[in-house]
């Protein structure tokens, strides 16, 4: 019998494009944004002293920052854009809302100790060898492992309004040969450039610039993770 399986390839590849088509503006303003960010810190003398401050922030704060800062970039701030855009769901949106905060809260203290993690066991040096081992390790052991499924899962929980018994029975095959494979490859496209120049910069301000990329990112992973029938246009509403 014939393996069904490459019969999502072009459905994946579909999905990709078509949001990538929706969000191209946005992307490429994004790693603009990330480059001369980055490019300042490194030639612009007085900007690298307020990355400095930032830096410095970040340090006096610790996970108090990570928490913080990750619910504003991947919360608060696509939640009032979706808001604005007439694609953020209707119902129970404080209750939605309450669980993004939840897990998010979460995850941005995980991420910020796996940056120390990455740290200690590679170093903090920016390399090509460095950033090549951190990047590697981040994005072909962990994403496909642990921070891409689970956050899908969690996603998944939170549309389901919280309910474990509707998530579990929502991953599905579609779930795990589409949903999946998709998000996982949008995650190599945008975070595979970003995390080479979140690498690159000193321990105490990558977790800050990751919180810059992580908006984007959430704002179209929120798409592909819906099932593929339900994909709306990242665009405002229009009234007929």
């Amino acid at each position: 019998m014939p393996d069904p399986a490459p019969a999502f390839l072009p459905a994946i590849t579909s999905r990709i494009r078509e949001v990538f088509r929706q969000n191209r503006l946005p992307c490429l303003l994004l790693n603009l944004l990330v480059l001369l960010l980055v490019g300042s810190y490194y030639q612009v003398p007085a900007m690298a002293k307020l990355w400095q401050a930032v830096g410095d922030f970040k340090t006096r704060w610790s996970y108090g920052f990570s928490l913080t800062s990750t619910l504003f970039a991947a919360v608060l701030l696509p939640s009032l854009v979706q808001g604005l855009m007439g694609t953020l769901p209707a119902e129970g949106r404080l209750r939605r809302i309450l669980m993004l905060v939840l897990f998010w809260g979460y995850r941005g203290m995980e991420i910020d100790l796996f940056y120390h993690f990455q740290g200690w066991l590679f170093g903090t040096g920016n390399d090509a060898g460095t950033l090549l081992t951190k990047v590697l390790f981040d994005q072909f052991v962990m994403s496909p492992l642990w921070f891409v499924p689970t956050y899908l899962i969690a996603l998944r929980w939170v549309d389901m309004g919280g309910s474990w018994r509707k998530t579990r029975a929502s991953l599905d095959r579609e779930f795990w040969t589409l949903t999946l494979p998709t998000v996982m490859l949008t995650n190599w496209l945008v975070w595979i450039p970003a995390l080479a120049l979140i690498y690159s910069l000193p321990p105490a301000l990558q977790f800050p610039l990751f919180s810059l990329i992580m908006c984007f990112f959430i704002l179209i992973v929120t798409l592909l993770a819906r099932p593929a029938q339900e994909v709306p246009r990242l665009q405002p509403k229009v009234e007929e």
